[in-house]
This record gives C-alpha cells, structure tokens and sequence, in this order.
C-alpha cells in the first residue's frame, strides 16, 4: 500500500514537473519561440503535411534532419524529445506494422526467412521503415509545438483561424480541470501517506482505494463549479487573453521564405513533385 500511494505522489509530482519544464522552455530564446504563434502553428501543420506526402526513404531522412535541426535550434531537451518521440513511433507503431512486413500481407522479395514459405519481404520493411520515420517527423513537430509555445497561445492561434469556439474552450477548461484534479489527487494520496504508520492489511487498502476514487468522482462536480465560476469572475467570456499579442515580425518573414523556398527546391529536383 505504501508502494502504490508513493508511486502515485510521484507520478502526479512528474506530471506537474513536466508541465512546469514546458513553460520553461516555452519562455526560452529559441527559434520557434522567436515566431509569431499563428505562424507556428500553421507552420507546423504544414510541415506535418508536406512529411506525410513523402514516400521514399532519401525525402524521409530529409525531413528527419530538419525536424532534429529544428528541436536543437527551438532549446528543446534532446534526451527526452528523442526517448519520448521513438518510445511512440518505434514501438507502438512498430508493433502496429509488424504483419505488414511478412509476404501473406505484402509479397516481395525474400529479405529474412522465417519459415520456409513465410519471410519478411524488402518491399514489406522498406514501407514499414517508412511509416516508422514518417510519424517520428510528425510527432516531433507537434512536440516542438507543444513545448516552445503555451497552451493559452495556441488556443487563441486556433481562435483566430477561426477554429470551433466550443471545441477550443472544451480544451482549455478540460486542461484546467485535469491540473485542478491531480493537484487534489496529490494531496488525497499525499495526506494517507502522512498518516500511515506501520503496514496495511489488504480489505482496508482496496477500501481506501475504492472511497479514493469514489470521493474524487464527488467532489469533481463541486470542484468544477468553483472553477468556472472563478473564471467568470476574472472575466472569462471565451475568449483568450496573452501577454503577447500577435504581430508578423522580420523573423517570421524570413521563415516563411525559407520553408518556402526549401520545399520548392525538393519540387523542381523531381520535375514538380513534392514526394522524393
């Protein structure tokens, strides 16, 4: 029992950590964080697009070293872009792909034998490899995203390209009430912890994880409640407020020249194709 309520407390502390490390570098001289936040946004999905168009592995790499470039020039931690990006794309999509790579699904050439009428085809892990390195690119971008600019900005980006009101305050205030949630969690956990002295017989840990649980679902209704109330008061009406207004500067421009440029580079070397 003392186990898992320490393992929670910890979880929810890294949680809050993680949040509190993406505003850092969110706040930091970077490339991205020098950028208009409409233009990184659009950016950003642009280039996830322009990624995904790519169906060989020379257009892949490509992208691949731009998007790392792009993370080493944005501040952003390589230690755990990298562990956290491939932990994704490697091994969750890996195994997604994984029948794709013997011949019952993709015929080809013979690569390595399993049996001796089952083995995985070149063209099978060719495509698969592909796949791999295409959502590692994709994500990267939205991690850069997500960790050189603040929630607040990008939902007021979204605002201004006209996104669903709705669906954008549903995001901000789920953001709000899953923080407010743990914050509570902790302290729940945090106050057992404090108070437990010697070791726990089995019914009574079920029991305080089941009224745990129970006591969290009750007092999320009040909780959410106060919350927007508070909100109201501090004259929420929907709409996003930053520090930061939106202003096209020389770096931004320069940027979308550049990208721009690169991209019609990759068209003209394959007689007007964007796909390598």
């Amino acid at each position: 029992m003392s186990n898992f309520i320490e393992k929670t407390v910890l979880g929810i502390q890294s949680t809050f950590e993680d949040m509190f490390a993406s505003d850092e570098i969110a706040n930091k001289k970077g490339l991205m964080q020098s950028l208009d936040s409409r233009v990184r946004l659009l950016s950003i999905i642009l280039l996830i697009v322009i990624a995904n168009l790519g169906n060989s592995l020379y257009y892949m790499a490509i992208m691949l070293v731009y998007s790392l470039i792009l993370a080493v020039l944005s501040k952003i931690p390589m230690k755990s872009y990298i562990a956290r990006i491939s932990a994704v794309s490697i091994v969750f999509t890996g195994i997604v792909l994984i029948p794709s790579l013997f011949n019952v699904v993709r015929p080809g050439k013979p690569l390595i034998y399993i049996t001796g009428s089952l083995y995985i085809t070149r063209d099978g892990a060719l495509s698969a490899l592909i796949f791999i390195i295409r959502s590692f690119i994709s994500l990267s971008f939205i991690y850069i995203l997500i960790l050189s600019t603040k929630w607040g900005e990008i939902l007021k980006a979204l605002r201004y390209f006209k996104f669903p009101k709705i669906f954008s305050a549903t995001l901000d205030i789920s953001l709000r009430y899953i923080t407010l949630f743990l914050d509570v969690a902790s302290n729940m956990y945090l106050a057992r912890k404090s108070r437990n002295v010697g070791k726990s017989k089995g019914k009574s840990e079920r029991k305080f994880v089941a009224s745990s649980i129970g006591n969290l679902l009750v007092r999320s209704e009040h909780l959410s409640d106060d919350v927007y109330n508070a909100m109201i008061s501090r004259g929420y009406k929907g709409e996003y407020k930053t520090i930061n207004d939106f202003k096209i500067s020389r770096s931004d421009m320069i940027w979308i020249i550049f990208n721009a440029s690169l991209f019609m580079i990759f068209s003209l070397l394959k007689g007007g194709k964007l796909w390598i």
